[in-house]
């Protein structure tokens, strides 16, 4: 069984975080700031030999080898040098970086070569190249009527042409080159000349090539014409892996987006009538309840008849006080 790698920095200056993609089927990956490293993270956090990855037929583990500032996986700090297995889907954060697993065969595996490009491609986005910090590649010219000039090239992916004709993205007054001569091509993988058939051929550091991979300070022949390559990502990926392991907190990986809801369902109209009531209608609706209701009794015959029993009463008593005097 292979293991897919997705790899996202946390360090980029930028608002768009830049990815790395590496497959491998061997039976150990090795994960570190080191030269060599199958996965090659170039930031301060992350030790010489930070982890590795153990893969035995279907089981996955990962092994945090006492590195600095510790290994993570869905969150969680794993002990160290105590194998941790690994499920499809799995997230390792190492140092900023971000490690999303896929488990299964393998396309294309991963070279040392497109390691060190993928490392360059990472800490170029780290460095903040609008800032200036890093200039991109660029070729430049040794000899002939064009020494000294140079031609930087545009931003992966990308692609500039070199011949003798003028339309070329690099025009060289050389007789011996073709006049679409070669291109150089750019992606997250790196840098690479291609020969586009031309009648002198191609030549890297002295030897003829169809097709090559460039390294900084890589020199090319085209026709009579030679060229450096010049990357400065290359020296200060060194320096990256030259510095000491330093504790470092590490910044927050960066939330997944959210996953889109079930559309919102619109709230229902209101229920128009048919027909609306007429004014005839809508005023007997309104009259009605106020013809039924009955206006209170008149007070004024309850009252008299409360006094006329009250007098009565009194009347009654003196009478009868009046008899038991005279009686006595």
């Amino acid at each position: 069984m292979g293991v897919r790698l997705r790899v996202r920095s946390s360090w980029t200056q930028g608002a768009e975080s830049p990815e790395a993609r590496y497959e491998f089927d061997q039976s150990r990956v090795v994960i570190g700031r080191r030269a060599g490293a199958d996965v090659q993270l170039p930031h301060v956090a992350v030790s010489s030999t930070h982890a590795t990855l153990r893969i035995d037929g279907p089981r996955v583990a990962l092994v945090d080898e006492g590195s600095t500032n510790g290994t993570r996986v869905n969150g969680a700090l794993i002990a160290a040098a105590r194998p941790k297995p690994l499920r499809e889907g799995d997230v390792v954060e190492i140092g900023g970086f971000t490690i999303e697993v896929t488990l299964g065969a393998t396309a294309a595996p991963t070279t040392i070569e497109d390691t060190r490009a993928l490392a360059m491609h990472l800490l170029r986005a780290a460095l903040d190249p609008d800032a200036g910090r890093l200039a991109p590649p660029r070729l430049t010219v040794l000899n002939g009527p064009r020494a000294g000039e140079s031609l930087e090239l545009p931003p992966a992916p990308s692609s500039v042409l070199l011949g003798r004709a003028e339309s070329c993205d690099l025009s060289l007054p050389d007789a011996d080159a073709s006049r679409e001569h070669a291109s150089v091509v750019r992606d997250h993988r790196g840098v690479r000349v291609r020969d586009l058939g031309s009648k002198n051929g191609v030549a890297v550091n002295g030897r003829a090539t169809r097709e090559a991979s460039l390294s900084d300070r890589d020199e090319l022949r085209i026709g009579a014409t030679l060229l450096v390559f010049e990357d400065p990502a290359s020296p200060a990926l060194e320096a990256v892996v030259a510095e000491p392991e330093t504790p470092v907190e590490a910044p927050a990986p960066a939330p997944p987006p959210p996953e889109p809801g079930p559309p919102l369902e619109p709230e229902p109209a209101p229920e128009i009538p048919a027909a609306l009531p007429s004014p005839e209608e809508l005023g007997a609706s309104v009259q009605t309840p106020l013809a039924s209701a009955q206006p209170p009794a008149p007070r004024a015959s309850a009252d008299l008849v409360v006094y006329v029993l009250a007098g009565a009463v009194l009347a009654l008593s003196a009478a009868g006080l009046l008899w038991l005097l005279g009686a006595g």
